[in-house]
């Protein structure tokens, strides 16, 4: 059952290929070291594991506007070398894991840019070489990461099933292979959905799965890209979801947190998280509370490139003029940063 539905979710019959050729080589720039069936060499496919890094990081720090055009072409080149060039099983195993964990950064990059049947196009991509790659836990872990983003895309369309069916896909299709740190990045994606659908009983349970696996993570053990989850993270979600299920009172204490207005690292969901906070205190009619989040959180955004996080902001800043336009914090912050709203 959970075969066929990882089949069906990937955009692929049973006897398609592996790769969605034509959009990956469509436009994309040859790389000159691995070209014509060139053999892939443990240096290069260090080097392409580098790249894929690099990428999740520069997307953490700055959004997705200024790297998009950038990861796209790693992204395609990736999957250039796998379909064209020769490797043995170690490489091959690296180059596939590095293409399924590209695929869920260049897919949230897209999505972060409000680019959402492109992001879905990639993830499925990346499902589809998924579906067919060998048996390695590196690749199984990069899989379960992407069936989460690409599920938590569908919560945020309001696509409330399809995410369901993709986190019960990622959970089921190889349990063994899940470490606490990528239960936690599940029940995290649960939390999201449950907000959305406004369901605060599934919301909670997922909240006190999630800190449950987290606190038995052992981090020498997880893949790296996990290690940005921490209980400040899981408040913060868990705040976001409570606003979308409507509780800005039970939200306004989980986003309140100190790291999201005074931590370091991630600017975006830093910048995000504040503008929600801003959100929660506005509906609560803490208007004075709500003018100090929302400041904090327009002096980030001048330096992410999200439109996802900028069109939330905006919506706060404009919600603030029209309803709280003479209150004197409110007038003192739209003078002072004009250019933000």
């Amino acid at each position: 059952m959970h075969r066929r539905s990882f089949i069906l979710l990937s955009g692929a019959a049973a006897t398609a290929p592996a790769l969605d050729l034509d959009l990956l080589m469509r436009g994309a720039p040859a790389l000159a070291a691995a070209q014509d069936g060139d053999k892939v060499s443990p240096k290069l496919a260090g080097t392409v594991e580098h790249a894929v890094r690099e990428a999740r990081e520069h997307d953490d720090s700055e959004g997705s506007a200024s790297t998009l055009l950038w990861a796209g072409g790693i992204w395609q080149n990736v999957g250039k070398l796998i379909a064209e060039s020769r490797y043995n099983t170690a490489e091959g195993i690296r180059l596939h894991t590095a293409y399924i964990e590209m695929s869920e950064t260049y897919g949230w990059m897209l999505f972060d840019a409000g680019h959402h049947p492109q992001a879905q196009r990639v993830y499925q991509t990346g499902l589809r070489l998924a579906r067919t790659a060998p048996d390695a836990p590196g690749i199984d872990h990069a899989t379960v990461n992407l069936l989460a983003s690409a599920a938590y895309q569908e919560s945020w369309l309001g696509q409330y099933h399809e995410a369901a069916t993709l986190l019960e896909v990622a959970e089921n299709r190889r349990p063994h292979a899940l470490t606490p740190r990528l239960h936690a990045v599940l029940e995290m994606r649960r939390i999201a959905l449950a907000g959305q659908q406004g369901d605060t009983e599934a919301l909670h349970r997922a909240d006190g799965q999630a800190r449950t696996h987290l606190a038995a993570a052992h981090d020498s053990e997880e893949p790296w890209w996990t290690l940005w989850l921490d209980s400040s993270a899981i408040d913060a979600q868990t705040g976001r979801a409570l606003l979308a299920a409507h509780h800005p009172d039970l939200a306004e204490p989980y986003l309140a947190g100190r790291t999201v207005l005074t931590g370091d690292g991630y600017p975006r969901d830093r910048t995000l998280f504040a503008s929600e906070l801003a959100d929660a205190r506005l509906q609560t009619g803490d208007i004075n509370g709500a003018c100090t989040a929302a400041r904090h959180a327009l002096t980030l955004a001048q330096h992410v490139g999200s439109h996802r996080v900028h069109h939330h902001l905006d919506t706060v800043t404009t919600s603030l003029r029209h309803h709280h336009g003479n209150h004197p914090r409110v007038r003192t912050l739209l003078t002072d940063l004009p250019h933000a709203v």
